[in-house]
Order: structure tokens, then C-alpha cells, then sequence
């Protein structure tokens, strides 16, 4: 066999270059064997990268916990070792590296499709390698014949714009002609430029950057998760800027202006340094950077990969758009669907969005008119047998949370302890939810995840209560921790997250958990959703999460009466009193809307200096009548505006919101002033004052 495969690998080669588009190679055998079919294919092609262990000493190779680096980056050979397991994320994200008339070859066990102890995510990848586009060579088996790829769609048109543009496409055309409009057209109007990869996204953004430099004096920046994600668009720029100065690290110099490299964790910082601000990978970047960046500058262009190895692309153009919508609604859209790098509907592209399920689509439903909902358990049987049903819950997963990855999807069908409970009607799925179990631990590890000196993979909610709060019987006890919930967006507000948790808490019980819990991004809004099912905050975290941009908050509901002596009132006495203390230093600058959420449906209560009742009505009437300073009546004001809060009289609007920030989060007027647009600080004192008058005398 082994004599007749160059031969075949030549054909295969040829065939792709010429039909330009990329290949996927199933090479099932022992390792050793998997090693030698790899070395001949690495003589046909030029750069071959060996993911996974048990490289041969010659070969470019990369662990799978570093394959991300490789993103922005092109071979033409992948071979990635499964030998060992399998890292859902590893092919999708070294999947877009391969180039027209590249392959990725998979290197897997003789007979793993029969092995009886098969994972539900592999059962499903072996169904799908019954696609009559994908190549198996076997150990032992001969060659198959080889079959060029037939191209099924209508052959992509060859495109080449004038220089020095160069665009490869009429679609990149018109995008980077929408780029440049954003720049010297009408402020406060940015585009949304979406792609899947091999679309010419990063390219357009390099292009645009580089005409804009070579007719007029302009500071532009690009900032991205990092420079290896952002080198397209300065290698595009590069080649059109012949004359550019290149000495500075991630900088070009060119007739004056200047295309500047800024982290993502820098760029809101110097902003207003810049005419034009590019940004790469969006859907990667926290959300808070995002609307900052909004808040700061009104020449923006956001770009980012639909369908990319994070599968983040389309669940962050729906929740960035609403931000959009609000602040700056004159924004534009441009979508490249036309590939570039390959063909239409390239064979390797087309597996890996189905074995990825990168293309899942949530049900489009809008309404219920006298349907009936089921609220069950979805076995992993079921996941596997019924592609709808798990393309529907996947959909509605990334529409939801969009840093649903393939390793999230992998987990889903593999991890015994997750478990999947769904809302749907007859033939649509209206809401999901993920539950995972946890905890159980006995005394001894229980007291050393408590000390820091142990940490067991997954078991979040039972080891931070364990490890932050030093309250290790939670650890001893078993959870359930919810993962995700998720309702379509057009039948929000009508109950069904409600009855999903309902379905979440019953399911615990019959497993015969202690707790439930849950993590998330705290937000005013979620906040209120889950006191409203009774949970309870006990812990918020310090930072804010690198992906929302948000301080996740933990959530808690016991069944198990012990728990309350055991661990349950401390940990709220604890959250109100952190809380309350942590107010002027860690979550200062949390918005005053959360933490009036936060302040009334924790177990909070009211501030008392042990002043007397009289004394603090005889400041606060010296401070209305304008007799006394806000410095010499703060801790009166404090007083009865922390009572105030836990009242049935707080209403919520603008004024209490900075009356929070300035009294209870102890906010500089400065920084007040500008969050709420006043004129100065005499304006902001005499609102105060008409607020004190009005409900806290």
C-alpha cells in the first residue's frame, strides 16, 4: 500500500490545487503507521503541522492548548493526532489555516468507529465520515480509488480589482469601499463587517487601511485579542504601502500617517488618539471594550468571523447590535459570504461546520398560537439520532452565550454529568437547559480545595463556595450547577425560562442533589430573573470576566435543610456584609442600576453609625437649606438613603442611580458629573439636595 500512496497523494494534491479547494483525509491505523502515511504526504506538501502528541522529531508540531496561536496564520498539510482524544476546538481552529489545495488528515484508531467504548461526540464524527467527499486510508486495506472532488455549486468567478487594491472578490470590493466610507463619510455611523473565515475580512480591513494612508495624513488603529490575530490586515497593508517604515514593532509609518497595533485591554485608553479605529475579531473582544470603544470614538469598524472555531460570531452580532441600535442607529451591516482563500461549498469547510455544528440554526418560531409545550429530559442517545434536535438547542445555545465553542458541544455529548433539559413544541426546540453535577467531595479533599491546595476540574460552584467563601461543607454536599439557559429571543418574558428552572430544580431533587446553583455575568436585568426563581446571591466576583466584561455573580437555591446550619447563612450574611464593605473600592465603578439589584435581593441591611434619629434630621434639613456641606452630612445621608434602598418606597430612575454612586459607592464628583451629563458640580449638589428633601426627611 504504502508504495502506491505517493502516487495517490500527488493526484489528490493536484486535483485540489486545481479545483481549489481543501480535503479532509481519514487515516485509521496504529500510531506508527499514522506516522508514515503522514511523512509522505509531507513530501507533496511544502508546510505540514503536527497537532497533538507524538510528533516525529522533524515535523512542525503543536500541543492542542497552544493550536489558537496558529489562527491568522496558513499551511497546507494538518495532521492532528486523536490517538490520545480529541479537542473539538483543535480542528476547527486549524481548519481555516489550510490553504486551496490543502488537507487535513485525522489520524485515528484501527476500528474506532466499532470500539464499544466510543464517545457520543465520536459516534456522531463517524457518522459523518460516511460523506462521499471524505478520504479513509486504513491500515491493511487498499488504497481507495481516487475520486476528484465534483463541484456541485456554480464555480466561484475570478476577480481582480485594479491596483493597488488587488481584491480578490466583488464582495471584498464593496467592503473595503464601506471601510473607507466609515472613515471620511459621516461620523457616528460604524460598520459591522461579518465573514466566515477564508472570506477576505482581515484582508479588506488591511487594504482599506493602507488607501486611506496613501491619501490623506491619518492615525489609524486596529486592536484585536492579539497581534497574531490582527498580522492579516498589517501584512495586506504592508504590501501596498511599498514605502512604509517598518522598524516600529507592530506599527507602519507611511507619507505621515500610521496604522498602530493597540491590545484590547489598551485601546478605550487612548481611543481619542486615533482618527480611526479598526477592530478585528469582535466577537472575541469583552463586550464592555466593545460599547466603551462606542462611547469613545464615532469612526469604528467591527469585523469578525460568523462561524469561527469559537462558534462567537452570530451571537455577537445580535447582542452587539442592540447596543448598536441604541447609541449609534445610523450603523451599517456588510456581510462576505463569497470565500476567497477556497471554493464554494469547499468539502473540508462543509465537515467541519457539520462535525462542528458551527452552522446551527435556532428555530425562527415567533409565536405559539395554541401549541403545547414540553418541558423533558433529552438523552445523549437522542443527541446523537436526532441531528434536528441538536442543531436546534446548539443554535440556541450560541444565539444565546456567544462563547459557545465546539469543546462546549463536545462536553454536551460526552460528559456523563451534564445533563440536558429542553422546552419544545412538536417540531421546534423554544428553550434549553444545561445542568452539570458537582460536588460530593469527601473531608479530606473537600478541606484542601478549601485551603488552595487542590483544584478538581470542573466543580465550579461547589469549589468557589469552598475556596473563597472557606465554607467547605458546600464542597461535601452535591449540586447541580446551571450551565446555560436559553429561551428563544421572540418568546422572552412569557414564562418559559421560569418553568425550564422549575423542570431544573424537580430533575435535582429526584437525583437526590442538596443545592442548585448557578454563575453568570451579573446584570440588572438577570439579577432580577433569577431572585424571581428564588435564588439567592452569595458571591461576586472581584473582576470583571474577560469574555462579558461583567463580575460573574453566584447563585444559590438549598433543598437540603441541613444546608442552612451548615454553610447556607453564612454564605449570605457573608455576601451582604462583602458587599457592603467592598462598595467604595472593588465595585465602585459598578453601575449604580446593579447595585441597587444587588443591595435589595442580597440579605442586606441598613447602614447604622449610631447616630441619633434627631441629629440626623437636624443635617439633613442644614444640608437642603444649603447651612451645610455635603462633606459634614455624608454619613447622615448614608444613613437614611441605605434604608431608604431596602424600602417598598425606592423607586428606581436617574436621580437614585446617582445619588447611589455618589453616597453609597462614594464616586468622585468629577467622575459623577460626567456619567450623568450635569453641568458642574454646583448642578449636582442641588439635585442631591432636592432628593434628600423629597424622601429621605
Amino acid at each position: 500500500m504504502l508504495s502506491l500512496l505517493p502516487s495517490f497523494i500527488s493526484q489528490l494534491h493536484a486535483d485540489s490545487l486545481a479545483a481549489n479547494c481543501r480535503r479532509l483525509v481519514i487515516v485509521e491505523g496504529d500510531l506508527c503507521w499514522a506516522t508514515q502515511i503522514t511523512q509522505l504526504f509531507s513530501e507533496h506538501y511544502s508546510a505540514l503541522l503536527w497537532a497533538g502528541e507524538n510528533a516525529p522529531e522533524s515535523m512542525l508540531h503543536c500541543p492542542f492548548k497552544t493550536a489558537k496561536k496558529w489562527l491568522g496564520q496558513e499551511t497546507d498539510c494538518i495532521a492532528i493526532n486523536v490517538h490520545h482524544g480529541i479537542d473539538a476546538n483543535v480542528i476547527g481552529a486549524l481548519s481555516g489555516t489550510i490553504k486551496r489545495g490543502g488537507v487535513m488528515l485525522l489520524l485515528l484508531p484501527l476500528g474506532w468507529k466499532n470500539d464499544a467504548d466510543i464517545s457520543p461526540f465520536m459516534k456522531r464524527l463517524s457518522l459523518l465520515c460516511a460523506d462521499p467527499d471524505v478520504i479513509t486510508l486504513c491500515q491493511d486495506t487498499p488504497i481507495p480509488v481516487f475520486k476528484p472532488w465534483i463541484h456541485q455549486s456554480p464555480n466561484s468567478v475570478d476577480f481582480i480589482s485594479s491596483p493597488p487594491r488587488f481584491c480578490l472578490s466583488q464582495q471584498q470590493e464593496l467592503a473595503v469601499d464601506a471601510i473607507i466610507k466609515v472613515a471620511v463619510g459621516h461620523r457616528k455611523r460604524p460598520l459591522v463587517l461579518s465573514a466566515d473565515r477564508g472570506r477576505g475580512k482581515s484582508s479588506a480591513l488591511g487594504i482599506a487601511a493602507a488607501e486611506l494612508m496613501l491619501t490623506r495624513k491619518m492615525k489609524i488603529a486596529v486592536t484585536s485579542p492579539s497581534f497574531a490575530c490582527a498580522s492579516t490586515v498589517f501584512s495586506h497593508a504592508q504590501q501596498r504601502l511599498v514605502d512604509a517604515d517598518t522598524t516600529h514593532p507592530h506599527r507602519l509609518i507611511c507619507q505621515g500617517s500610521e496604522l498602530h497595533f493597540i491590545a484590547q485591554d489598551v485601546i478605550c485608553d487612548v481611543a481619542d488618539n486615533y482618527d480611526f479605529i479598526l477592530v478585528d475579531e469582535a466577537a472575541a473582544i469583552p463586550g464592555d471594550t466593545l460599547i466603551t470603544l462606542l462611547n469613545r470614538h464615532s469612526r469604528l469598524v467591527f469585523a469578525t468571523t460568523i462561524h469561527g472555531y469559537e462558534g462567537t460570531g452570530r451571537g455577537f452580532e445580535i447582542k452587539f447590535k442592540q447596543s448598536l441600535n441604541k447609541k449609534m442607529p445610523q450603523w451599517k451591516a456588510l456581510h462576505i459570504d463569497q470565500p476567497i482563500r477556497w471554493q464554494v461549498n469547499d468539502p473540508l469547510e462543509r465537515w467541519v461546520f457539520n462535525a462542528l455544528l458551527l452552522n446551527a440554526e435556532y428555530s425562527t418560531i415567533e409565536t405559539l398560537p395554541a401549541a403545547t409545550i414540553y418541558y423533558e429530559l433529552v438523552t445523549k442517545s437522542e443527541l446523537i439520532t436526532n441531528k434536528e434536535l441538536l442543531a436546534q438547542i446548539v443554535g440556541l445555545l450560541i444565539h444565546a452565550h456567544y462563547q459557545t465553542s465546539p469543546n462546549d458541544i463536545q462536553q454536551l455529548l460526552d460528559d456523563a454529568s451534564q445533563h440536558v433539559l429542553v422546552a419544545r413544541t412538536e417540531q421546534d426546540v423554544i428553550g434549553c437547559c444545561l445542568l452539570v453535577k458537582e460536588g460530593g467531595f469527601d473531608e479530606d479533599l473537600a478541606q484542601a480545595v478549601m485551603l488552595g491546595q487542590r483544584r478538581i476540574k470542573g466543580h465550579l460552584l461547589a469549589q468557589s463556595i469552598a475556596a473563597h467563601l472557606g465554607l467547605k461543607a458546600a464542597a461535601k454536599q452535591s449540586c447541580f450547577r446551571i450551565l446555560r439557559i436559553a429561551v428563544l429571543p421572540a418568546l422572552h418574558r412569557q414564562g418559559i425560562g421560569q418553568q425550564l428552572l422549575s423542570l431544573a430544580e424537580k430533575y435535582a431533587l429526584s437525583c437526590g442533589v442538596d443545592y442548585i446553583g448557578t454563575s453568570f455575568g451579573a446584570s440588572g436585568e438577570l439579577v432580577n430573573f433569577w431572585h424571581k426563581a428564588g435564588f439567592t446571591p452569595i458571591r461576586l466576583g472581584i473582576n470583571r470576566d474577560a469574555a462579558s466584561g461583567l463580575h460573574s455573580l453566584l447563585c444559590v437555591k438549598v433543598f437540603n435543610p441541613h444546608c442552612y446550619d451548615a454553610w447556607f447563612n453564612d454564605a449570605t450574611i457573608l455576601f451582604s456584609a462583602s458587599f457592603c464593605a467592598q462598595r467604595v473600592e472593588q465595585f465602585q465603578r459598578l453601575a449604580p442600576e446593579l447595585f441597587l439589584c444587588l443591595y435589595r435581593n442580597g440579605k442586606s441591611h441598613s447602614i447604622n453609625y449610631q447616630l441619633p434619629e434627631p441629629f440626623i434630621q437636624s443635617q439633613l434639613k442644614g444640608f437642603c437649606l444649603g447651612a451645610l456641606g455635603y462633606d459634614y452630612v455624608v454619613a447622615s445621608i448614608e444613613t437614611k438613603l441605605s434604608y431608604y434602598l431596602l424600602s417598598n418606597d425606592c423607586t428606581s430612575n436617574e436621580e437614585l442611580f446617582f445619588v447611589i454612586a455618589k453616597v453609597m459607592q462614594r464616586q468622585a464628583w468629577a467622575d459623577v458629573i460626567s456619567s450623568f451629563k450635569f453641568t458642574g458640580r454646583k448642578q449636582a449638589e442641588n439635585i442631591l439636595r432636592q432628593f434628600v428633601s423629597e424622601n429621605l426627611i
